[in-house]
């Protein structure tokens, strides 16, 4: 018979459908894809910049028979070996600063001319030119010192007004030093004589004092200018031991407004002229402890981006040289282990940097005046206490070790008379709490350092207490 292939329409249409899904269905596992692409070119990131300009002015008296030439009143001294704002009449300028004068004048023109009478020197003053700044404009780049005198006496004084400008962002800056040298350059029989001598140490550094102001830049303290850091010029340039910036300032903007964190000190606004003027003087009742002493120290300007940060400085590599002997950080140990937690002692003590100054408050508006006693728990370096027990003739409230740029603050659930300070310490003892924070953080300043609510009980500034250089 003959073989056919008989298939009806129906059959073949139904055989192409299942080829044709069959076909559908292998086309699901292909890489085809509708596509389309926009570019945007050129894009760039360009790093800002923080530039630190900067020129100077300086006067100093040495009082030479001319200075008060031209005055229209006379000029007065102090009834005690330094004056303070409370003890100038109205109307009066005190020199070198309100705060701690040697001399006092009449009026704010006496005072420019008396400052236009001394010694002076500048480099580009009234003449700090505009954002971007050329090689004139930075001051560090000259071959002279600020400060060049070999015959300081007691009584001498002066100034160094800095005139400075940011380009081109807001930013915290600090006034800092580093010690280069520092030496006694042998003994003179005076010297050698007198009970404050002594043996090893360079009394210069610590019996020359200094004041740090924002001023409106006519190199005296006038008006609402009040010193953000009095003391020795060892302690207000930071030359205390690692990591210490000197004095922070406080500039002209909030740091929320630079972009800064919210509750930290003001950051300088860029593009804009700043001064702070760096005071000095040989108090009138030292002399012959610093006979031919001699030290040589950088004077500088440290800035940092306000923008993410606090304020609290991030550069850890030494501004100061701490000198002396460096063996094991000059450690005196643990304490006397007596577990005397209910005043904040912590047991083995290591204190962050060296104290300048330990002060104490006490609960109200009402200020009081105890003696502060200390002995020594632990030293940096060069022998500088970072850790102390403390006791007062009173009870106290709180109590604060400033250091470098920050407070650390005990804050205790009842009064007490006796109790460690540790610098950096944070957290909770039995009987309060302690924390660190910027000097300026909550409003405080190393002039008014007692928390709201507090005043004061007393402040006593670490030469005066003997805890530097105490191995």
């Amino acid at each position: 018979m003959d073989d056919q292939f008989d298939i009806s329409r129906r059959k073949a249409l139904a055989a192409l459908g299942t080829i044709g899904v069959a076909s559908a269905g292998a086309g699901l596992g292909t890489s085809a894809y509708f596509s389309d692409q926009e570019t945007f070119d050129n894009n760039s990131l360009v790093a800002g910049t923080l530039d630190v300009g900067v020129a100077y002015s300086a006067h100093y008296s040495n009082w030479s028979a001319d200075e008060d030439d031209n005055l229209a009143g006379d000029i007065r001294m102090p009834a005690g070996q330094v004056g303070t704002a409370d003890e100038l009449e109205s109307g009066e300028v005190g020199l070198p600063a309100n705060d701690a004068w040697l001399i006092a004048v009449e009026s704010t023109t006496d005072a420019e001319q008396f400052l236009s009478n001394t010694l002076y020197d500048s480099y580009n003053d009234g003449d700090l030119g505009p954002c971007p700044l050329d090689e004139g404009d930075q001051a560090d780049g000259i071959d002279r010192p600020v400060i060049d005198l070999d015959d300081v006496k007691p009584g001498d004084f002066g100034e160094v007004t800095f005139d400075f400008i940011l380009c081109d962002n807001p930013g915290f800056v600090w006034l800092d030093g580093t010690l280069r040298a520092a030496s006694e350059n042998g003994l003179t029989e005076p010297e050698a004589d007198d009970p404050d001598e002594e043996a090893g140490v360079v009394e210069l550094l610590d019996v020359v004092q200094a004041a740090v102001w924002i001023d409106d830049g006519n190199n005296y303290q006038n008006g609402t200018e009040s010193p953000l850091a009095v003391g020795s010029i060892r302690n207000v340039l930071g030359m205390l031991g690692e990591g210490s910036l000197g004095t922070a300032l406080n500039g002209d903007i909030p740091a929320e407004e630079g972009g800064g964190a919210a509750g930290a000190r003001n950051c300088f606004s860029g593009g804009t002229e700043h001064s702070v003027v760096f005071a000095w003087w040989v108090p009138v009742d030292h002399g012959n402890e610093i006979q031919s002493d001699s030290a040589t120290f950088d004077l500088g300007l440290y800035a940092e981006q306000c923008r993410h940060n606090d304020g609290s400085g991030m550069n850890d590599e030494p501004t100061g040289d701490p000198g002396g002997d460096d063996d094991e950080n000059g450690d005196t140990g643990d304490d006397d282990d007596n577990g005397d937690d209910d005043n904040g002692d912590t047991g083995d003590v290591e204190g962050a940097q060296a104290i300048s100054f330990l002060a104490a408050c006490v609960e109200g508006d009402t200020p009081i005046s105890t003696d502060i006693t200390v002995n020594v728990l632990d030293t940096d370096g060069s022998g500088d206490a970072t850790a102390v027990e403390w006791e007062t003739d009173d009870p106290v409230d709180v109590f604060i070790a400033k250091y470098s740029t920050n407070f650390t603050t005990y804050y205790y659930d009842s009064p007490v008379t006796s109790g460690t300070a540790v610098t950096g310490e944070d957290g909770s003892f039995a009987g309060g709490t302690v924390e660190t924070t910027g000097q300026f953080a909550d409003g405080r300043s190393p002039n008014d350092p007692c928390p709201d609510g507090f005043a004061s009980a007393g402040k006593e500034e670490a030469d005066e207490l003997g805890i530097l250089n105490v191995d």
